[in-house]
């Protein structure tokens, strides 16, 4: 099996750098592949440079994982923003200012973004079966460990990706309509690939227990597709149908009125941004009734930045 620069033989694991046509950074993989053919699957950290819990989950799967017990073929690549991770730049790459997670597929003439995400499509993505991308809350965000799907017209597609991102011991599992453009999960559905996010950890912290969380979830995965032997073991999450996101419309001051994990009716009010003086601007109220997911523990905000978001 060849990835680029990157080629693996039945049997063999290798580890080195994937090196991507018109990108500076090379990206550090392992490339595991049992004896016997089978399922595909690429294994993502550090989409988002400064979520160290799920980049530390990715890179201890590919250490831990070999290849004389597996069946098929495991990519792991842990640091896939290497210049977000090194610049310790949350949300965004250093040169071009973009979310990587809001680019997919790409394009090949595009920004620094756009190009390193058109590679990993392109040499990644339509190489693989199903793609397991961990995430955790960024340096300002705290959230309660979930996992994202993308609901699709292909049902079939629909019920494996949510039956994989119910194997995670995590709180709640939200399909998600397709809110949040050229996120890696619903470009991947969009071609056909089982795809999710699994989400653990918080504010830029390593959290060893979210770590293994997700180390575990991502195992548990493996397992039920046949990859990795054993029993699969059952979990009990909170299937949730929408993910609502809450912007900023200023540059202001954001006090949070509700805590991670808090149930939620249409009316609460969540917080308020304020101006430089602490007088309100505006205050947020719940759309729809739900728990919160995600909250932003910054209180320096500019417009369009995320605030919260409610899983319905």
């Amino acid at each position: 099996m060849i990835i680029g620069n990157l080629q693996v033989a039945p049997g063999e694991k290798v580890n080195g750098y994937l090196e991507l046509p018109t990108v500076p950074e090379r990206l550090p993989a392992f490339l595991i592949r049992g004896e016997t053919d089978g399922p595909k699957v690429l294994v993502l950290g550090g989409i988002h440079g400064c979520e160290y819990t799920s980049i530390d989950a990715a890179l201890k799967i590919g250490r831990s994982v070999q290849a004389k017990e597996i069946r098929g073929t495991v990519i792991v690549l842990p640091i896939a923003n290497p210049a977000s991770f090194y610049a310790r730049s949350i949300y965004v790459h250093p040169r071009d200012q973009k979310n990587l997670n809001r680019v997919f597929p790409g394009r090949v003439d595009g920004t620094d973004s756009e190009r390193l995400a058109y590679w990993i499509n392109e040499l990644c993505f339509k190489e693989v079966d199903y793609i397991i991308d961990l995430h955790g809350g960024d340096m300002i965000e705290s959230l309660v460990p979930f996992t994202i799907y993308h609901i699709t017209e292909n049902q079939q597609l629909v019920e494996d990706s949510k039956k994989i991102a119910s194997l995670f011991d995590i709180n709640y599992v939200v399909g998600s309509t397709g809110q949040v453009p050229g996120s890696t999960y619903g470009t991947a559905a969009e071609q056909g690939k089982v795809a999710i996010i699994a989400e653990a950890g918080q504010n830029g912290l390593l959290d060893p227990t979210d770590s293994h969380r997700l180390q575990e979830g991502t195992k548990n995965v493996l397992r039920s597709i046949g990859i990795l032997a054993g029993d699969i073991v059952e979990t009990a999450s909170t299937h949730l149908s929408r993910f609502d996101w809450y912007r900023a419309s200023s540059k202001s001051l954001w006090y949070s009125n509700v805590m991670i994990g808090q149930s939620v009716a249409k009316g609460d009010l969540l917080g308020e941004l304020v101006d430089e003086f602490g007088e309100t601007m505006e205050k947020i109220y719940a759309r729809t009734s739900g728990v919160i997911l995600f909250l932003v523990t910054s209180l320096a905000i500019n417009v369009n930045d995320p605030l919260l978001a409610v899983g319905e």
